[in-house]
């Protein structure tokens, strides 16, 4: 007999709404800035014994979080799941009756708000006082009946759920996680039948990824030109994608990378400026950067895969200037005397650099040609970089009627 869950999240949700319950090998359930939808269900395996009439589950609640777990781990803070990185996903507080959720039976469980990203550590609380076994006679084991069920401990325990890969959660998509909740090992006779000698708790609980979100890609315009812009998909302007002036980003929109319907025009028209025919791969973020003029646009997707070291934030910077000049950029502590080397160096026209980690909070960017220390080409000023955020800082060339260069950072999705 195994349980399986589903937890789903979508992007614009971080309240709890609900997860569910299954227990059939494969029975699906209806459905975490941007997040996707994780579904939990249960399923079901022959269990030990003709005996069994019924075996009851109390779940407490469901959390995840992006790093690993271990048993221990998840069974600490079980009152307070903000410590330790957890996001509570579900409260259901009541009991299943596992061998009852067969062949395609399902129960919601509640369901909860998390970003994009990848989730290697999940767990369910439940309170063993409240949890039983009842035999075919009537006899009802617990905790504390006589036979009875002896659990690890005498109230409530986190039960870590053995992924067999990282979740991803995908902005506006949902994915679907399967957590088999193996009752068969889970309960184990302790001498020569259950009536007479009662069964130990032993969970076994593994997660399988059955639907992951990673039919899609997360992406967003940075606009660069002197023309209003409209991110559109199909026939539409996308939510946050409208009337995109210079310095204009658009908000992360979740698209199908094989076919993302894709296209920008200039605000107040409906026809596709050409040369924008994006390539993206499932589960990869983007940042699309519009550069040059409306009579010759010239379009580049950035791919946002990059990690910063632990506390940082990551930089590059992409040249969208037209110039011959190649460019080197700084980030240091505001007033802070350059030196080298440069944090990105070498930026030609309509290329970028390679990301690299910079020190989060606030930093003072600025723009040398290659090689130099000065003149500056321009000083960005005091820029707050959030920990864990990839920036893309678009380097522009100057408005009419001047010779200062223009830049503008992009946050990745």
């Amino acid at each position: 007999m195994q349980l399986r869950r589903i937890v789903a999240w979508t992007s614009a949700a971080a309240a709890l709404s609900v997860l569910a319950l299954a227990c059939s090998s494969d029975s699906t359930l209806p459905s975490l800035t941007s997040g996707g939808t994780l579904i939990v269900k249960l399923s079901d395996a022959p269990f030990l014994s003709d005996s069994v009439k019924s075996v009851d589950v109390f779940v407490v609640e469901i959390d995840g979080r992006g790093t690993a777990t271990d048993d221990n781990d998840a069974n600490t803070n079980l009152d307070n799941s903000s410590v330790g990185g957890w996001t509570v996903l579900g409260t259901p507080n009541q009991s299943f009756n596992l061998l009852a959720l067969q062949n395609g039976a399902s129960a919601q469980i509640g369901s909860g708000g998390l970003a994009a990203g990848t989730y290697s550590g999940f767990r369910l609380i439940i309170d063993q006082s409240k949890s039983s076994v009842t035999l075919k006679n009537g006899t009802v084991l617990t905790g504390t009946s006589n036979p009875g069920i002896k659990f690890p401990s005498a109230s409530k325990s986190g039960l870590k759920i053995n992924l067999s890969k990282p979740v991803t959660i995908v902005g506006g998509s949902t994915t679907t996680l399967l957590v088999d909740f193996d009752v068969n090992d889970s309960f184990v006779l302790r001498g020569n039948t259950i009536a007479q000698n009662g069964l130990l708790f032993k969970p076994v609980i593994n997660g399988t990824i059955i639907d992951a979100a990673t039919v899609n890609a997360n992406v967003r315009l940075a606009n660069a030109m002197d023309v209003a812009l409209d991110l559109r998909q199909g026939t539409s302007v996308v939510s946050g994608g409208s009337n995109l002036a210079f310095a204009g980003v658009s908000s992360c929109t979740s698209v199908n990378a094989t076919t993302p319907g894709l296209g920008i025009a200039l605000t107040g028209t409906t026809t596709n400026l050409s040369g924008f025919t994006p390539t993206l791969v499932a589960g990869n973020s983007y940042t699309f950067v519009a550069f040059g003029t409306s009579a010759s646009p010239t379009f580049i997707t950035l791919v946002n895969t990059f990690t910063p070291a632990s506390g940082q934030a990551g930089f590059r910077v992409f040249n969208a200037t037209g110039g011959a000049t190649a460019i080197d950029a700084f980030v240091t502590t505001p007033a802070a005397v350059l030196a080298a080397p440069a944090t990105a160096s070498g930026a030609v026209a309509g290329t970028a650099s390679a990301f690299v980690s910079v020190p989060a909070g606030s930093q003072q960017i600025r723009l040398t040609s290659t090689g130099l220390l000065t003149p500056l080409l321009l000083d960005v000023g005091s820029q707050t970089l959030a920990a864990g955020t990839n920036y893309t800082l678009v380097i522009a060339p100057p408005a009419s009627g001047s010779t200062t260069l223009r830049a503008f950072l992009v946050p990745g999705c």
